[in-house]
């Protein structure tokens, strides 16, 4: 198997004694072969599993354990020692070749960034604090240090790829699945865990909010808890945008896009918004149903060309056949020809009683028919409602406490004494900017 040899567990200690003799001297040669073999296989042989494993094809051939840093692992190889020395270097430096340059390609942006000597000052100590967590790190950790950037510090690191969001400094490709499922593993490697997590399915915008993970788990996968669900970083960004345009003190709906781009219901919306640091008021309202569009003229021709025809045989084209204005050529046929037609056709309407019994019938079927569908049935008929939110910024207090007035032992004046941030809201969650965090005057402006 790879690079050790099995026996085979059927015989007597001393049938097996001399049996792994035997074997081990004819083996030498062919762990040779294979150690070639292995030297000079493309590195799209190899594979590393979510638990660390080297792959070569189907075979175990080593596992990565804690190096000098969290971006170099080592290789350890699995060789017997009945190979050699010789073998086992070989086997152990074409591993190491491997995971260098797989880390190298999937961790490209913060490799570069990490080695641009262009990147000074502040800026600098904030790549190399990338570094440190594989390219993600949650704002609120690095917040004084973003806080001092200038603008040039932060064209700096944006030359890199490198995003400034409200929860997140990250470059957003390294959000890409292989490299999330390889940063899991040297995250859990570097952490010193047992069994490694695995990464989420690839593709999905929010995912379940599993608090048995360990801490760092989900921001290591890139995403962020959020209530009973964890929605990806780069999405969250998105959603923030959105939110900045927003009345978050007065209360706003959530709009179809905030929708799309979460892939959630607007119950699940809700709790995710709750996570963030908003109310959610929940709330009922008739449905408003969409209002039919009226049927086009159109249907209304075939009707008056039906009816002129039955009563004038020749002219077929004139629809105003009892307005006297048309051709006197049609007024010396229009008398012999409208006459005999219209009394037939007012009898029936006139003289109900000649008519047969199944037109009277059709009448009170009719009659029936019309009452059923009067206002009064039509105000028996449930009202169609739909639920709808209302969020309003209310971040979560550090001691947990409910919202409301501000009791502070240090009250001077009859006015609490100002947080050190200068009274800015607390908690998880950002703060929203626009309208939404100006005060309102009249008139809501």
């Amino acid at each position: 198997e790879g690079f050790r040899f099995r026996q085979d567990q059927t015989t007597s200690p001393d049938e097996a004694k001399t049996l792994r003799q035997a074997a081990l001297a004819a083996l030498r040669p062919e762990f040779h072969l294979r150690a070639d073999r292995f030297y000079n296989a493309p590195d799209t042989e190899f594979d590393v599993t979510e638990q660390g494993g080297l792959m070569w094809g189907d075979q175990a051939i080593g596992k990565l354990v804690k190096g000098d840093g969290p971006l170099k692992p080592t290789a350890e190889a699995f060789v017997d020692d009945e190979a050699g020395p010789e073998v086992i270097q070989k086997v152990q430096r074409r591993l190491q070749h491997f995971i260098d340059r797989r880390i190298a390609a999937m961790f490209e942006p913060l490799l570069a960034l990490s080695r641009d000597e262009t990147v000074t000052g502040l800026a600098r100590g904030v790549a190399f604090r990338m570094l440190e967590v594989f390219g993600i790190v949650p704002r609120a950790d690095i917040a004084d240090d973003i806080k001092a950037l200038d603008q040039e510090a932060r064209g700096m690191l944006r030359k890199h790829g490198v995003r400034f969001g409200q929860f997140t400094i990250f470059q957003p490709l390294l959000l890409k699945p292989a490299p999330t499922r390889l940063r899991l593993v040297l995250w859990g490697l570097w952490q010193g865990l047992d069994t490694f997590p695995e990464s989420p399915p690839p593709g999905l915008v929010t995912i379940p909010h599993d608090t048995l993970q360990p801490q760092g788990y989900y921001a290591m996968s890139g995403y962020r808890p959020a209530g009973a669900r964890a929605i990806r970083i780069d999405m969250l960004e998105r959603l923030a945008d959105m939110l900045r345009g927003q009345d978050t003190r007065g209360g706003f709906e959530a709009k179809a896009d905030m929708l799309s781009i979460s892939g959630l219901t607007l119950d699940q919306f809700a709790d995710l918004m709750g996570g963030l640091g908003y109310r959610a008021d929940r709330g009922e309202r008739p449905k408003l149903k969409p209002v039919a569009a009226p049927e086009p003229a159109a249907t209304d021709a075939p009707e008056t060309v039906d009816e002129t025809p039955l009563g004038v045989a020749p002219p077929t084209g004139l629809e105003g056949s009892d307005i006297p204005d048309p051709a006197p050529t049609e007024i010396p046929v229009a008398p012999p020809t409208e006459a005999p037609p219209e009394p037939p056709v007012e009898t029936p309407a006139d003289q109900p009683d000649e008519t047969p019994p199944a037109p009277p019938s059709e009448a009170p079927d009719d009659a029936p028919g019309e009452d059923a569908t009067a206002p009064g049935a039509e105000a028996s008929a449930p009202v169609e409602t739909e639920v709808f939110y209302t969020f309003t910024w209310a971040p979560r207090r550090q001691g947990g406490g409910p919202r409301g007035p501000r009791r502070d032992a240090n009250r001077q004046g009859g006015d609490g004494a100002k947080q050190a941030d200068g009274g800015k809201p607390r908690g998880e969650g950002f703060k929203p900017r626009g309208d939404g965090g100006k005060p309102r005057g009249e008139g809501g402006k």
